[in-house]
């Protein structure tokens, strides 16, 4: 399901925008290869810019454990995929007293899955954003 230049069908598909069809091209591919890595990320990121933020962490999942054993995924954008995609959910939960506990619990989700990952400080610091300890120092820009 790669071509000459390692880029999947799904990843293609993922790059026009067509993410119900690159979901499709990752199953079939996950299909005729179910210990590659690559389908469940390709299905992930599809997912993830979906906003079925529970099927794409299943699939961020996946793939992390699968790719122990393959090593063909980029660490760094597993990881910058899965932490961006943690933030996506979180804020989509709203911003009410009630909705930060499922923040957090979802920013942890992070940390289980990658305990020594390249954002563990930054997920810590959502997880206090999120409990109200910590103030964001985003600054909207003007324009």
């Amino acid at each position: 399901m790669s071509d000459n230049y390692g880029v999947t069908f799904a990843q293609k598909l993922i790059q026009r925008g067509e993410y119900e069809q690159a979901i499709v091209a990752a199953d079939k591919h996950a299909d005729q290869d179910p210990e590659n890595p690559e389908p469940y990320h390709d299905r992930a990121r599809a997912q993830a810019e979906l906003g079925r933020y529970e099927e794409a962490f299943a699939d961020y999942s996946r793939a992390i454990k699968l790719d122990q054993t393959e090593h063909v995924l980029q660490d760094w954008e597993v990881d910058d995929g899965l932490f961006s995609m943690l933030i996506a959910w979180a804020q989509s939960l709203g911003n009410s007293v009630q909705a930060q506990s499922a923040q957090v619990q979802v920013m942890e989700r992070y940390l289980q899955l990658l305990p020594n990952g390249q954002h563990k400080t930054d997920a810590g610091e959502w997880i206090l954003r999120f409990r109200g300890l910590l103030k964001s120092t985003f600054v909207k820009p003007q324009g």
